[in-house]
């Protein structure tokens, strides 16, 4: 334990070893080293793994070392883990432990504490144990699944209740116009294409009267029915996304 940055006291600092020695003693399966920084001068990924060589974290032919690394200077966190313990405390139980742990301890400047909870967590999945969380709030979720079963149930009603309202309105304006004018026909074609026409049509421009939108429909139908325009073929769009991304070494960072 070496607390460059000096956020700990005396006595903090000299608990954290004794926590670390206290663990030791009792399990082959990690052996933690801590260190806090003001500074790495550099990427932290890389000063970590430089530390936790030259400072020989770890038992020789084990590969069982996990070196903790807290830069206060650019609050950035490290939890570096070599080879051998990577088997039981993998990256993402590394980047875990920064999320759940340590992030929030030390924006609080709770150092100390984040620390010890961390050690604690890393021999804890070092031996095969995850540390306890917090249960799955079934009952939020069932509030909120609730919520969206509500919402999307009042939706669906609406757009059933507006389309079968613009509808009847089409088929109003389809009898007016065959009782202003007994001469005046559609085919069912061009029936239905009214009907999508004025569901979907809601501008200041709309046609009202069949008997005026017969004449516009046959020289543009795209534009006069319910068909999707033409830079839609579908009536849909949609985009592809693509990504993709890795990470080399063993642990995890965070920062604060």
């Amino acid at each position: 334990m070496l607390d460059a940055a000096g956020v700990l006291t005396d006595q903090e600092e000299a608990d954290l070893s004794a926590q670390i020695d206290r663990a030791n003693s009792g399990t082959d399966a990690a052996r933690v080293a801590v260190l806090t920084i003001d500074g790495a001068g550099g990427n932290l990924e890389s000063f970590a793994r430089e530390v936790a060589s030259s400072w020989d974290v770890g038992e020789e032919g084990a590969d069982n070392g996990v070196l903790i690394v807290a830069n206060t200077g650019e609050r950035e966190l490290r939890i570096e883990t070599a080879d051998g313990v990577r088997e039981r405390v993998s990256d993402d139980d590394a980047g875990q432990i920064i999320e759940d742990v340590l992030e929030p301890a030390f924006a609080d400047e709770e150092y100390a504490a984040g620390l010890q909870e961390a050690v604690d967590q890393v021999y804890l999945y070092a031996e095969g144990d995850a540390p306890a969380r917090e249960p799955f709030n079934w009952g939020l979720l069932a509030g909120v699944l609730g919520a969206v079963v509500l919402v999307v149930g009042g939706l669906v009603w609406w757009i059933v209740a507006d389309h079968r309202k613009r509808r009847r309105r089409a088929d109003d304006e389809l009898r007016a116009a065959v009782e202003a004018d007994p001469g005046f026909h559609l085919t069912d074609e061009q029936r239905d294409a009214y009907r999508k026409y004025r569901y979907g049509a809601r501008g200041q421009d709309q046609v009202s009267n069949p008997a005026l939108w017969l004449p516009l429909y046959m020289a543009n139908p795209a534009l006069y029915s319910g068909s999707p325009s033409a830079g839609s073929p579908d009536g849909s769009s949609g985009s592809s996304f693509t990504g993709g991304g890795g990470f080399t070494g063993g642990g995890a960072s965070g920062s604060y």
